[in-house]
């Protein structure tokens, strides 16, 4: 019979900050746990109005891409 041990243990938070745009529904902006931080994508939405920045799929992208590299996850590791 093969025992197992488990000790390694993750201690989990979750991180909020009013630096990155609130997470929508049941979410969170990123997750803690030791080491790691797991970080939660990101929509082409302008964080002033909560509204797409236009209808296009390149626009949405680009500003998804600057949002979430750029100033997001700087405001999260804040």
């Amino acid at each position: 019979m093969v025992q197992f041990c488990c000790l390694f243990v993750a201690k989990k938070e979750a991180v909020q900050t009013e630096m990155a745009p609130a997470a929508l529904g049941p979410y969170s902006q990123a997750i803690k746990a030791n080491n790691l931080l797991f970080v939660s994508g990101c929509l082409g939405l302008v964080p002033e109005t909560g509204k797409f920045v236009s209808d296009g799929v390149e626009e949405q992208t680009e500003q998804a891409q600057l949002r979430c590299v750029f100033e997001n996850v700087a405001g999260i590791l804040r």
